[in-house]
């Protein structure tokens, strides 16, 4: 069979479909969608070179009757191929200045803190456990949410201020003063720079120092009020219950009861829809995969290593729990949902532009 110049083409464009699949199934990146669109499409490519007629139709069904048609699509893709790849540059330097950003708190805090935080033989067991909060203009509520933790005799925290512009920060140095029986570290980033950023700068600075801080648990809480205290001890009894076989411990509201309070209709939609995109983008089967109230051991914080520098980071984090082969588990949590609460962060555009960054990391970014 002779073969025409454009189908030669369209022969090694699928080829080249189908190692991009191979490459992101070597790499443990493949997902449904990629299978769709590199396989299938590949395979589409292949009845298309030899049946040129089903060609023309598929062009005909995008109103493609002349070559200066081609051309404009053609056009289109470039246009879109550089627009991806500079929007991947600007995600790239995005994710240096974070990692800048987390490097500079750490190294202040060493200089100006480290001879000073106290070293003792744990002598409770709840000194096992460092909480960590990140901290952005939360004025309202922080100084009542530092006082539920320490009253529940939880001794260590760390604190990132990232960059807060009220008087958060002047509350966490009081609450510091008043509590010298507390380890009670105060990292600042020098600009804002989110949750993600929070993150890394948690990761890095308990990586470095938990055996310090003599912590075996790393503990995430928010400074908003929408997280009970008391859940802890639902924590805690799981993992004496456990005999310390799990390594991460995951929130939900989803499992056993619905464990919310006020949580709007909307909420839940977006919440359960969150469920099904993560199942299908990161095979993860969890039944509240964007947690933010999670307790993991220290060892296994260890090899956690997060370049998110997106609202997906806790995607991310259920990722890296899956790829080390943890052992995790969910554990119910009472969330208290307040006007405040959901003004603050709980915007349900942020699903929104949380659902395109994940489709984007999956299917584009490299």
């Amino acid at each position: 069979m002779h073969l025409s110049l454009l189908q030669f083409i369209i022969i090694i464009a699928s080829v080249i479909f189908f190692l991009f699949w191979v490459d992101l199934y070597k790499r443990k990146k493949a997902t449904i969608l990629h299978l769709i669109v590199f396989v299938w499409g590949s395979f589409l490519l292949i009845l298309f070179s030899f049946d040129v007629s089903t060609l023309d139709k598929f062009w005909s069904f995008f109103w493609l009757t002349r070559w200066a048609d081609l051309l404009v699509y053609i056009a289109i893709i470039v246009l879109a191929y550089f627009y991806i790849t500079l929007y991947n540059k600007n995600i790239k330097d995005s994710q240096e200045l974070t990692k800048l950003i987390s490097a500079l708190a750490i190294e202040k805090w060493y200089e100006e803190e480290k001879e000073k935080t106290k070293k003792y033989i744990n002598s409770d067991f709840k000194d096992d456990f460092v909480f960590n909060i990140r901290v952005y203009n939360e004025a309202p509520m922080l100084s009542n949410v530092i006082d539920e933790i320490i009253n529940a005799w939880f001794k260590k925290l760390v604190f990132i201020n990232d960059g807060s512009n009220d008087d958060s920060k002047e509350i966490l140095e009081k609450k510091k003063e008043e509590n010298p029986e507390c380890i009670f570290i105060i990292l600042t980033h020098k600009i804002n720079r989110w949750w993600w950023a929070a993150n890394q700068t948690w990761y890095k600075f308990i990586q470095r120092y938990a055996e310090q801080l003599k912590v075996k648990w790393f503990v995430w809480f928010d400074p908003d009020g929408q997280m009970d205290i008391k859940d802890m001890d639902t924590f805690i009894s799981a993992i004496q219950k456990d005999n310390w076989k799990f390594d991460a411990y995951l929130w939900s509201r989803f499992i056993k009861w619905w464990s919310s309070d006020n949580i709007p209709k909307s909420r839940k939609i977006i919440l359960k829809i969150s469920k099904f995109i993560t199942k299908c983008f990161y095979w993860i089967k969890v039944s509240d995969p964007h947690n933010g109230y999670r307790v993991i051991n220290i060892e296994s914080l260890k090899k956690i290593h997060l370049t998110a520098d997106w609202m997906h980071y806790a995607n991310e984090l259920n990722e890296q729990i899956q790829k080390n082969h943890f052992k995790a588990k969910e554990i119910p949590v009472h969330i208290h949902y307040t006007d405040y609460s959901l003004w603050k962060w709980q915007k349900n555009s942020n699903s929104i532009k949380l659902w395109l960054q994940m489709i984007y990391q999956k299917i584009f970014f490299r």
